[in-house]
């Protein structure tokens, strides 16, 4: 029943099938690429690089009047 919907060429003879297709190779290539560059190289943990501190001391409070 499907059969006689489908071109006898083959499915990749749809042009839609064929742009749908090359859009997804060009993504997967794109996605590789930037996993390649940027997460290739992890860096290493240093505690000098954290963004802050444990306050040791308490910290004011405004009081608005």
């Amino acid at each position: 029943m499907i059969k006689k919907y489908l071109p006898q060429n083959g499915i990749f003879s749809i042009p839609l099938i064929r742009e749908i297709t090359l859009i997804l190779i060009i993504k997967v290539i794109v996605i590789f690429t930037i996993k390649h560059f940027y997460f290739s190289n992890p860096v290493t943990f240093n505690e000098d690089h954290l963004f802050g501190e444990i306050a040791t001391q308490e910290i004011p409070v405004q009081k608005n009047e």
